[in-house]
C-alpha cells in the first residue's frame, strides 16, 4: 500500500518531509550485551536454565534473534557470560579474615550466599567450566589461601574442588526447594517431627530417635558444619604433609 501523506504540522511545527520518518519512540532500541546478559539471567532465575532459548531471549527484548549474535557468538557463551556476571558479586577479597582456614570459609559463605540470591545459576554453574574474568578471580583468591594449608600441590588442587563443589552442591539445593520450605514452617515441621517419633522403633531405631535432628530448620548451621569439618581435615593433612618433609635445616653428610 503506498505510504499516505501526513496531516499538516501544527503552525509552528511544520516538517520539512512529505512522509515524515517515525519518531524517537518507534526506532529500535539500542541493544547492549549487558541487557542481553541481564535479561537472560531474568528467565534463567525465573523459569531455570532449560528455558533459556535465543528465539525467546529476543522476543522479550523485542528484537530478531540475528540481533542477539551482534553481542554473543551462541547460547552456550552467553551461559557462560550470564555465569560470569554472578560471580562477579562474590568479594574476593580475604584479607579481612584472619588464617587461610578464616578466608576459605568467608570465600565459600560467599558464594553459597551469590548463588542462592540468584536461582538456578547454581545449577548452570554445576554443568560448566566457565574460564571468564571473575571465576578465574575466584578461583585464584580460593587457591591462594590453599596453599597456605602446607598442602602439596596436588592435594591444594584436590582441596579446592572439595571446596568449591560443597559450597555449590549445597547451593543446589537452595531456599526454595520443597524440603527446605517444609522445614522451615514451624508447624509442618512440628508435625514432621512427630511423625518420626511415631515410626515403628524395631524397623527404623534411628529415624525415630535422629529423624527431628535432621529434619530441622537449620540451613546455616548444616553449611557452617560441613565446611568446618571439611577444613579440619585438611588441617590435618597439612599438618602430617608438614612432619613428613625432611628437615632441610639439618647439616648434609
Amino acid at each position: 500500500m503506498p505510504n499516505q501523506p501526513q496531516p499538516p504540522a501544527a503552525a509552528g511545527q511544520q516538517s520539512l518531509w512529505f512522509n515524515p520518518p517515525d519518531g524517537q519512540e518507534n526506532r529500535r532500541r539500542t541493544l547492549t550485551r549487558e541487557q542481553v546478559v541481564a535479561e537472560a539471567l531474568t528467565i534463567i532465575g525465573t523459569d531455570g536454565a532449560s528455558a533459556l532459548s535465543m528465539r525467546g531471549l529476543a522476543a522479550r527484548l523485542g528484537v530478531v534473534p540475528g540481533a542477539l549474535y551482534r553481542h554473543v557468538r551462541s547460547k552456550e557463551q552467553l551461559c557462560d557470560l550470564a555465569v560470569d556476571e554472578v560471580l562477579a558479586e562474590v568479594d574476593i577479597r580475604t584479607d579481612r579474615a584472619p588464617g587461610w582456614a578464616g578466608q576459605v570459609k568467608a570465600l565459600a559463605r560467599l558464594l553459597r550466599a551469590v548463588l542462592e540470591d540468584h536461582p538456578g545459576v547454581a545449577g548452570l554453574l554445576k554443568t560448566r567450566d566457565p574460564l571468564g574474568p571473575h571465576s578465574l578471580a575466584l578461583a585464584e583468591a580460593f587457591l591462594t589461601a590453599l596453599q597456605e594449608a602446607g598442602l602439596p600441590q596436588r592435594e591444594t588442587a584436590q582441596a579446592f574442588s572439595l571446596v568449591y563443589d560443597y559450597t555449590l552442591g549445597f547451593a543446589l539445593s537452595d531456599r526454595t526447594t520443597v524440603n527446605e520450605q517444609r522445614v522451615q514452617d514451624p508447624a509442618i515441621r512440628r508435625q514432621l517431627h512427630a511423625f518420626f517419633r511415631s515410626l515403628p522403633a524395631d524397623r527404623f531405631p534411628a529415624l525415630a530417635v535422629l529423624g527431628e535432628h535432621v529434619w530441622a530448620g537449620n540451613r546455616d548451621q548444616r553449611f557452617t558444619a560441613g565446611l568446618d569439618t571439611l577444613l579440619a581435615g585438611l588441617q590435618a593433612a597439612g599438618l602430617q604433609a608438614a612432619s613428613q618433609r625432611p628437615d632441610r635445616r639439618q647439616p648434609g653428610r
